[in-house]
């Protein structure tokens, strides 16, 4: 069992027994402070020996929950596992974008690394356009690493994104990506003959780049067309999505990438989901962020979390608007794209049933 390094705290310790220390200090003082330059590489390179065998699409089995972007925001992220539970009892996929734009990148992306240390087989993580060099340079996790442990951490840090997977199918009918679907995929051999970039170059290039990047539209666009709004990959339209989706025989896309007022977003007559997990994104979006859940049976639900905003005479208004964002989410609505209040229905052989979409308030 590979150990720690020769200067660690508790030198002779196990790599297993450094990264439990470090859960339960991250879970209790939010901070890694307690630790030294050392013991996070030490982190960092085991991450890097567990993911490099992983092929560039996992296959994994439900139930399973499912998350969105993240984005830094360490206290929404345990207030997620409070509410339904921490690794192992519970599976988790991750769909990437852990780090830049909130102030707790370094801490939240250490706490999944110890856990899949820990668990490699229960919690699974796959990569964000964030998790590329050009896009964490410049939106806030090498401003936070050099503030908190220097330029050359944050260098180490992006061989191991470099080795995160790029989709998961769960079970046979559910595909889920950080960005959306390519026109550079024609079967699951296209999937199995994905490589992991690890270059800037091959980041932006082929199936990876769109695994990544693309996004769904509902504007006039059947097909794939440039995206010009992100000046990069695709945006695909719901024709597209569908043969798709014949030709590989799914029931559902599940995505990020994308701010979703409620947390979760349906498109194209349930064909796509998008899941976003950070609440008040940036510090100035009233955005829900939301988890989903897949249970044994496909049937589909979600936890969704309130963002956390205390009121004063100077964010009336912003409060206000928080809450009548909350209230029409948990009203009925005839919009498909919508959630809504449904009992589980049970499931087909052959296909996904319509999801059971059941928002869950969290107001810790």
């Amino acid at each position: 069992m590979m150990k720690s390094r020769k200067g660690d705290v508790f030198e002779g310790e196990t790599v297993d027994q450094l990264a439990q220390r470090m859960i339960d200090h991250l879970l209790k003082w939010r901070s890694l402070d307690a630790f030294c330059d050392k013991q996070l590489l030490t982190i960092l390179e085991k991450t890097e020996f567990t993911l490099k065998p992983l092929p560039a699409m996992l296959q994994v089995e439900h139930p399973i929950t499912i998350f969105g972007d993240i984005h830094g925001q360490l206290d929404a992220l345990i207030r997620y596992f409070d509410a339904v539970g921490y690794p192992p009892k519970v599976q988790f996929l991750f769909l990437g974008d852990y780090v830049d734009r909130g102030g707790k990148s370094l801490e939240v992306s250490l706490l999944l690394f110890c856990y899949k240390i820990r668990y490699p087989h229960v919690v699974h993580l796959l990569r964000g356009n964030h998790e590329c060099m050009k896009m964490n340079r410049l939106y806030g996790f090498h401003e936070e690493m050099a503030r908190k442990r220097g330029t050359a951490m944050w260098r180490r840090y992006q061989y191991v994104f470099n080795e995160l997977p790029l989709c998961a199918r769960v079970g046979q009918r559910i595909l889920c990506m950080h960005g959306g679907i390519s026109q550079n995929c024609t079967s699951w051999e296209s999937f199995r003959a994905l490589k992991k970039p690890n270059t800037p170059k091959t980041c932006d290039e082929g199936l990876q780049v769109d695994l990544m990047w693309a996004d769904p539209t509902q504007d006039k666009c059947n097909a794939f067309a440039i995206n010009s709004q992100r000046a990069i990959s695709v945006i695909f339209g719901e024709q597209a999505l569908t043969e798709f989706m014949r030709k590989l025989g799914l029931s559902l896309i599940v995505r990020a990438h994308e701010v979703s007022q409620d947390g979760f977003n349906f498109m194209f007559n349930r064909k796509i989901v998008t899941v976003f997990s950070a609440p008040y994104y940036c510090g100035n979006d009233t955005n829900c962020g939301a988890i989903m859940h897949v249970s044994p049976s496909y049937e589909i639900s979600f936890t969704v979390l309130r963002p956390r905003m205390i009121a004063t005479p100077e964010n009336a208004e912003v409060v206000k608007q928080m809450e009548n964002n909350y209230q029409a989410l948990m009203a009925a609505s005839p919009d498909p794209n919508r959630g809504r209040h449904l009992n589980p229905v049970p499931v087909s052989p052959s296909q996904l049933p319509q999801p059971s979409l059941q928002p869950v308030e969290i107001k810790k």
